[in-house]
């Protein structure tokens, strides 16, 4: 009974360092090769949508990698487009159905080559009524929506550089402005201009910069929710403007032109004036800086 006493310590040893040498076969995983897009040489494409009969419009737009420009246009022509391309397989897709123009990249699978140039020029006709949505991924973009009819606005950006602008009064009611951005520098200008009864902003980890400014000529109710990015939201001092911060109001930062009411952040044209932007800010990790 004691030589089995004295024994178990060296068996419990034995079978511990066996165990530690047991070869545990693993399965033979092998990643694929991610294919390489051809590059060649600078092809041009021309799309022309004329405006006969077309009273109102539905525009998508997704543009994956590349430079995008948009502006109005000349007035007989609905939509004209010019793509050029040194990559054959982000040929776009142009389709014209039931009043819904689409444009989209076409879809590819890899990384393109060295050289690899996307660039799309959009203009559209003044004074249609548009409902649009853009798409953009990793792209530069400079959208001048000035003399543009827009009912409703949607952008939505990846890893992009995006400038969005106004500098003229909107011709119609905007019911609503949305937009989303990932990792992105998004930049909009003069929504004043575009006057949007609604304003949807979420953000994500990248840089936005929101500009209020322009003629207003009705209230309107902007929800924003902030990322770990940065967002600087500059108002009007013309406009009556209260912000609702869910969160700590310490985690958003306003010059002296702004005092607490109520615990909300209101300017000094608040109860003043006609027009009044109702803000709700959920703060993210990020950093957020009030101005105007």
């Amino acid at each position: 009974m004691n030589t089995i006493k004295r024994l178990w310590p060296v068996l419990l040893l034995l079978l511990s360092s066996m165990a530690c040498t047991i070869t545990v076969p693993l399965p033979d995983v092998r990643v694929p090769e991610v294919p390489t897009l051809e590059v060649g040489t600078m092809q041009e494409y021309r799309e022309e949508v004329p405006l006969t009969d077309v009273t109102e419009a539905g525009v998508e737009i997704s543009c994956g990698a590349g430079e995008l420009t948009l502006s109005a246009g000349e007035p007989d022509k609905l939509f004209s487009g010019l793509f050029r391309t040194n990559v054959p397989a982000w040929v776009p897709e142009v389709t014209w159905q039931n009043g819904v123009l689409k444009v989209k990249q076409q879809d590819s699978v890899g990384i393109p080559g060295a050289g690899a140039k996307n660039e799309w020029d959009f203009r559209f006709a003044p004074g249609v009524p548009l409902d649009m949505t853009i798409q953009v991924g990793a792209a530069k973009g400079r959208l001048d929506m000035s003399n543009l009819a827009l009912t409703d606005l949607t952008i939505e950006t990846g890893a992009s550089d995006l400038v969005v602008s106004w500098d003229e009064k909107n011709p119609v009611p905007m019911d609503r402005l949305l937009l989303r951005a990932g990792a992105a520098n998004l930049e909009v200008r003069g929504i004043g201009y575009a006057n949007p009864q609604e304003v949807r902003v979420e953000g994500g980890v990248g840089n936005i910069r929101l500009d209020f400014g322009g003629p207003w000529s009705g209230s309107s109710q902007v929800r924003i929710t902030a990322g770990i990015g940065s967002l600087t939201l500059r108002f009007p001092q013309d406009v009556g403007v209260r912000i609702v911060v869910e969160g700590a109001l310490g985690g958003v930062k306003v010059g002296p032109e702004w005092r607490i009411s109520n615990g909300a952040y209101v300017n000094s044209a608040y109860g003043q004036s006609g027009t009044t932007i109702q803000v709700t800010l959920t703060t993210g990790l990020g950093s957020v800086t009030v101005e105007g």
